[in-house]
């Protein structure tokens, strides 16, 4: 979207800031980087809390920041409401995970690209891995979703935010596009110091990893979300319980005992839930996997920030807590 057209921002950035300021919690998340309310600015929109710490990182105070998701929210199952829909629709940049992240987001989306807003889905320009195959298990007859049915788990895994080296390309694609949005050319400045520090983080990550031996770098995950995490830091997705990188397939009995004989034989000490999602599945596992207390139930911050306040409320903050609990449970 060009600065050049026509829209009633005013009434759009009041909004956003209004939704803020009330503490409507799932139409702003918390990601406000506007100083006052009476200066028009150009509103740029991040659909989930992730996006949002990296996009409000990059605009500074050249434009309100305003994040659809809320921290733990699930954004493969998240609904927007007319109120949020009515702030895509007004952005002058959207930012969106893409890959399909924002399963009910996606039709929103389109519709406001059709209308002209300005939308940058980032999955699709940070060379994208596909989902690991063997790693779904065939729903069973009768369940609420029909066999067959796909959840996200064919294709490219939209995960890309768990490798910060991809989470720096990301801010400096952002960073671009906010400078052709606002016009202010530092963003691109504050994307590049920003991608360093990610960059950073990476090898900082790979030292916190160092005392996991190579026997021992096999994940058993809720969901397929850490395949990036993998392939950056060479570790082995050996089982997921939910089938495909959506929180909305249904694992089938099948599919839970060969998990189960797949941890016993890998000898893998952990389960890792996620934040987003209940861990009573991964709870039953652990209890019938070898001897009680055998297998540890670990939770890591998958596709939402943590609560503002916990150990995970930044990006940066998010990875190192994972990393740090992951060394935690399969360290030597």
């Amino acid at each position: 979207m060009g600065p050049g057209r026509p829209r009633a921002r005013a009434g759009i950035v009041a909004l956003a800031l209004a939704l803020a300021l009330a503490g409507c919690g799932a139409a702003a998340g918390g990601e406000q980087s506007a100083q006052g309310a009476g200066e028009e600015r150009p509103t740029v929109v991040a659909t989930h809390s992730i996006l949002g710490d990296l996009v409000t990182r990059v605009v500074g105070d050249a434009a309100t920041v305003v994040t659809i998701m809320p921290p733990g929210a699930d954004a493969h199952e998240f609904d927007a409401s007319a109120q949020q829909i009515e702030l895509m629709n007004g952005a002058d940049l959207l930012v969106a995970n893409g890959l399909g992240f924002e399963e009910q987001l996606l039709e929103p989306i389109e519709a406001a690209e059709a209308d002209g807003v300005a939308v940058l889905e980032l999955g699709e320009e940070l060379d994208p891995i596909p989902f690991a195959e063997g790693e779904e298990h065939a729903e069973e007859e009768g369940s609420e979703h029909a066999e067959g049915e796909e959840h996200g788990h064919e294709g490219d895994d939209p995960h890309w935010f768990q490798d910060p080296d991809r989470a720096a390309a990301a801010v400096r694609l952002v960073g671009e596009r906010v400078a052709e949005v606002t016009g202010d050319d530092a963003a691109t400045e504050r994307a590049e110091t920003f991608a360093a520090e990610l960059e950073a983080l990476a090898a900082e990550v790979e030292d916190t990893l160092a005392v996991v031996p190579d026997d021992r770098r096999k994940l058993v995950t809720n969901h397929d979300a850490f395949g990036y995490f993998a392939d950056r830091f060479d570790f082995e997705v050996v089982g997921v319980i939910v089938p495909g990188g959506s929180d909305l397939a249904e694992p089938s009995a099948r599919g839970l005992d060969e998990l189960a004989a797949t941890i016993e034989a890998e000898g893998a000490p952990a389960i890792f839930a996620e934040n987003v999602a209940t861990a009573d599945l991964a709870d039953t596992l652990a209890g019938e996997v070898g001897e009680v207390g055998d297998v540890e139930v670990v939770e890591l911050f998958s596709d939402s920030l943590g609560e503002p306040g916990s150990e995970a409320a930044t990006y940066p903050d998010l990875v190192r807590a994972n990393a740090e609990r992951i060394a935690g449970a399969l360290g030597a």
